[in-house]
């Protein structure tokens, strides 16, 4: 059981086990710590290797690659847009894999992508060992990778409603979730899975989903799929927080673009982690051409899709990828694409930050350290922080 009052204990492993009826695939990562794919291009090869090599879970983002490798790494310049993210994804894939020398690579999916299929099916025909979907409920994604059992394939969810959809379809296919990731409407960065209501009425905190979707999985015989549980992760008290209430790894975000090999590929995103390390306000939510509402750091250009702004208008805009199955260019407020992307190019008016819940908190350690830093003090406890039975053993 764990110990809230003692940060000193070791983190147990984390165990991943293949569903398919033909694989035997277990993976076991030391720290029980995967990252958040953060799009477009945040966590990329240099940052999921890293994260791999110091024993936790690395993983890729995988969506709509195609666009920044086009217009900021002069590559694939002559595929259309949807060959590009395949490649490119491929390219980051067969990367990382070269760099924590073919250990764990994830990679994480939008199911709200016009190219999901394709980006889910060339991502496990490269090898990848787990995908993570989300952004939407992957109802068909067993279908997509059937021919690759040894990849692993997790949903997201936001709810124990949003769980039990999904682990009764999947079961009707045959073909459990090898985990399941859920992520805090009320804490993690970029698009949540629930809507402005939901989240204004304090909807399924953590504890509460958590516990219910533990009960899921145990209830229909998965007591082997593990809870991951996002948003709100920052540093080992969490961790073992959320792993008291039953999750058995976490997925943390944020605090990894506070590191050296974030953004590497695209030139170490300055300007968003200065802003990371600047702000001392709490993220906005934004509207978003997904139809979900975003997490993220207050800029010029987040205030103006703010719910809190009703001035707001639609903005004009090309459509250089249709990468949303729900966008409408005609009637879409922005181009998303293109926001995310300004933000890997440093344009503070006009990029798009998102940003989970503790970027903003008052008192949060902030620092820019090498993922090996970061893993041992996630492994270990912040230096100088004491737990509240070290200092009652100090009183004795």
């Amino acid at each position: 059981m764990t110990d809230l009052q003692n940060i000193t204990q070791p983190l147990p492993p984390l165990t991943i086990r293949s569903h398919h009826p033909d694989s035997t695939r277990e993976i076991v990562l030391r720290t029980p710590v995967i990252n958040g794919g953060m799009g477009v291009g945040v966590t990329g090869p240099e940052l999921a290797a890293a994260i791999t090599n110091e024993g936790g879970g690395g993983v890729i983002t995988g969506v709509a690659l195609g666009y920044p490798f086009q217009v900021i790494l002069n590559k694939y310049v002559d595929k259309k847009p949807f060959e590009a993210n395949s490649l490119a994804l491929m390219d980051w894939i067969a990367d990382t894999k070269k760099k924590c020398n073919n250990g764990f690579v994830g990679v994480n999916i939008m199911v709200a992508v016009n190219d999901f299929k394709d980006l889910a099916y060339n991502a496990a025909k490269a090898g990848v060992d787990l995908i993570v979907a989300g952004a939407g409920l992957p109802m068909a994604l067993p279908d997509i990778v059937s021919k690759f059992p040894d990849t692993m394939i997790a949903p997201i969810i936001s709810s124990v409603k949003a769980a039990r959809v999904m682990v009764r379809r999947w079961l009707s296919r045959h073909r459990p979730p090898d985990a399941i990731v859920y992520e805090s409407i009320h804490h993690s960065g970029g698009h949540q899975g629930g809507d402005l209501s939901e989240i204004a009425a304090g909807a399924n905190q953590p504890e509460e989903v958590i516990g219910g979707v533990r009960q899921l999985l145990d209830e229909n015989g998965l007591q082997d799929v593990p809870v991951i549980a996002a948003g709100g992760v920052w540093d080992k008290v969490d961790i073992l927080k959320y792993l008291s209430w039953g999750a058995q790894g976490v997925q943390m975000s944020s605090r990894f673009v506070l590191t050296h090999e974030a953004g590497a590929e695209f030139g170490g995103i300055p300007l968003f982690k200065k802003l990371y390390m600047d702000n001392n306000i709490p993220t906005i939510l934004e509207r978003s051409p997904a139809g979900l509402p975003g997490r993220a750091i207050a800029t010029p250009f987040s205030k103006r899709y703010a719910y809190a702004n009703v001035d707001m208008v639609n903005e004009e805009h090309d459509c250089p990828s249709a990468c949303l199955a729900s966008c409408d260019k005609q009637k879409s407020i922005y181009c998303i694409l293109y926001h995310l992307t300004e933000a890997l190019r440093n344009n503070y008016e006009e990029g798009l930050f998102f940003a989970g819940s503790n970027v903003g908190k008052p008192g949060i350690i902030k620092e820019i350290l090498s993922v090996k830093e970061l893993m041992r003090r996630l492994e270990e406890g912040e230096p100088g922080v004491i737990s509240p039975s070290q200092v009652a053993a100090a009183a004795l």
